[in-house]
């Protein structure tokens, strides 16, 4: 991922203030607790005082006194915790804060970019508007199944729409606990205001909040990406080259709304390349449509068909929730 001096400050000044919010909010939260326990300062004295005796204990060559030290330190911090936890605290109430465990908010693990990095990078230079603020509305704690029908049976299955969304809503979960292992493509078809895209957004919140990366883009966006890496000025030369690499190399490739794009044998070859590169990457995509299998097949290249049809599928079916939830 190359990026230039001023594009790479934007980013280490977000890592910056993200790490001063949760000093703050450290130094708050320690504050509270000791209001609550002021016998915790004279814990964190015995622990202090300890550190520096198992300092002198080591360079002393002192085993013995060592090992009983380490045991009073441990016992004085399980009591420290069991205080916190019995005055209604987390455990790890005091314990440093962090977004990503994995670099502790560094950006770097392993003398490499941490995936966070890479996903802030998408977020800042490629994520749609109002796409970070849609995924926090839209997600597996907000998903209201009884939006669909439990009298409505769909006559292929024999299953009401309810029982098949709560079908698929735990497929959808399944497939974020094994996105690491299966890496499996998924196809999600329904009419206009179904819940399809609500479902992938669901997805996508729920890998993020695991530290994937992931890109979300429209159709219709994702193929304007594609036509200014290959025919673009100059100047839109070197961010459409990561927006580029970051479609092929993120963890989980989203594609909304296929189908809305105008089709032509560019973007059928486009697409195709894509998917055929994602492939050997191991990379998984994700993918909404309006199109009926029928309908794809009429719209697109044959190898692009042979790989969509290949992906795991799922048919959402309904009435338009959106119209239900503005009645709310």
């Amino acid at each position: 991922m190359v990026l230039d001096n001023s594009e790479y400050q934007v980013i280490m000044r977000e890592y910056d203030e993200l790490r001063l919010a949760n000093i703050r909010e450290q130094k708050r939260r320690k504050e509270q607790v000791y209001a609550a326990l002021p016998v915790l300062a004279e814990i964190d004295e015995q622990l202090i005082h300890g550190s520096v005796q198992s300092a002198k204990f080591a360079l002393r060559g002192n085993p013995e006194l060592l090992d009983s030290l380490k045991r009073t330190n441990d016992h004085l911090i399980a009591q420290k915790k069991k205080l916190i936890s019995c005055a209604g605290f987390p455990s790890d109430y005091l314990e440093p804060i962090y977004r990503c465990p994995l670099c502790k908010d560094t950006g770097y693990r392993e003398n490499s970019f941490c995936r966070c990095f890479r996903q802030a990078v998408i977020n800042h230079f490629f994520m749609e508007p109002g796409r970070k603020e849609l995924l926090e509305r839209e997600n597996f704690s907000t998903f209201d199944e009884t939006l669909y029908s439990r009298s409505l049976v769909d006559e292929t299955t024999g299953s009401t729409y309810y029982e098949l969304m709560k079908d698929f809503l735990q497929k959808a979960k399944e497939y974020v606990e094994h996105f690491d292992t299966q890496k499996r493509n998924l196809l999600i078809r329904g009419e206009t205001g179904v819940g399809k895209t609500f479902l992938i957004n669901c997805i996508a919140k729920a890998l993020l909040d695991k530290n994937y990366t992931v890109m979300y883009l429209s159709a219709f966006r994702l193929f304007e990406i594609f036509e200014r890496y290959k025919f673009g000025h100059e100047d839109e030369g070197a961010h459409a080259r990561r927006a580029f690499d970051a479609i092929l190399d993120c963890d989980l490739l989203v594609i909304d709304d296929l189908g809305t794009e105008l089709t032509n044998s560019y973007t059928n070859s486009q697409l195709f390349i894509c998917l055929e590169e994602r492939g050997l990457r191991h990379k998984p995509v994700a993918i909404s449509t309006n199109l009926s299998m029928e309908k794809i097949k009429k719209r697109y290249a044959e190898r692009v068909v042979s790989r969509l049809f290949n992906f795991q599928y799922i048919r959402i079916m309904g009435n338009d929730n959106r119209i239900k939830r503005s009645m709310m």
